[in-house]
């Protein structure tokens, strides 16, 4: 396969998949994944909920360098190999890999897979076929109860499971304060039975608010609700105040915040 260079590090473009293909052709400069490397520091810790095939995971560890950590989930097995293959060919250090999907509980769980490396799986997915697995199910309050330092950010793009991971980091959210990337798409949360009012729910109390991610990776700040004004692009930033240092370099003007 051949190698594409992603943020400093090296990821294997599998051509057979849309995914490699798209990497190949294009490589990997979403905005999101260019606002990532603005919010961590060295020494951070990081969690990749939906980690996919790396590449936010591997941005995030060149980021937080050898004194940080980076948690990757990923539970699709079939993906999770190919993680496992980036993985060797970086040889990060602040790397740990998790095959666990991320819920509201610890134990086991009916998972449907698509091809390897697709984002399509999920507990309750979009579209149909797919094949079914058995796969870890945690907790993010588990997961991060013995890592050493504060967990500064949380990825979650999990299919429609990010209010059911949000309502297992409880403590984690009392504790650290992380900011959330996390994708906020309304029939995605729906087919699990969750909004995004459940998600503002489970942290407007602890004083989160609501950015939407712009095409040049600033920040606006939502002033009406939580949804992303752009259905095309369903991943905001989710942050209190106290991290308002981590938000400020890329934060737009509030005149041209959105109102969505």
């Amino acid at each position: 396969m051949p190698i594409v260079e992603i943020g400093g590090a090296r990821v294997r473009a599998d051509l057979r998949t849309p995914l490699g293909l798209g990497l190949y052709r294009y490589g990997f400069c979403l905005p999101e994944a260019r606002l990532l490397a603005q919010l961590l520091l060295p020494g951070d810790v990081f969690v990749d909920g939906g980690a996919n095939i790396g590449l936010f995971s591997f941005i995030a560890a060149v980021a937080v360098g050898p004194t940080g950590r980076v948690l990757a989930c990923e539970p699709a097995p079939d993906t999770m190999a190919l993680l496992k293959a980036n993985a060797r060919e970086n040889r990060f250090s602040e790397l740990e890999l998790h095959e666990v999907a991320l819920s509201d509980h610890p134990g086991r769980a009916q998972f449907t897979v698509f091809e390897r490396g697709s984002g399509l799986s999920s507990f309750a997915p979009a579209n149909p076929g797919g094949s079914e697995v058995d796969v870890e199910v945690t907790t993010l309050d588990i997961l991060t109860a013995s890592v050493e330092g504060t967990v500064a950010v949380v990825k979650l793009d999990i299919e429609g499971a990010e209010a059911k991971a949000l309502r297992g980091a409880r403590a984690l959210v009392a504790r650290d304060a992380p900011v959330f990337l996390i994708e906020l798409e309304p029939e995605h949360l729906a087919r699990q039975g969750y909004s995004i009012g459940d998600v503002r729910a489970a942290l407007e109390p602890y004083g989160y608010e609501a950015y939407a991610i712009t095409p040049h990776a600033r920040l606006a700040r939502l002033t009406y609700d939580w949804r992303p004004p752009d259905a095309r692009a369903p991943n905001v930033v989710l942050a209190p105040p106290s991290r308002w240092d981590r938000l400020s370099g890329a934060a737009v003007p509030r005149s041209t915040q959105g109102s969505s």
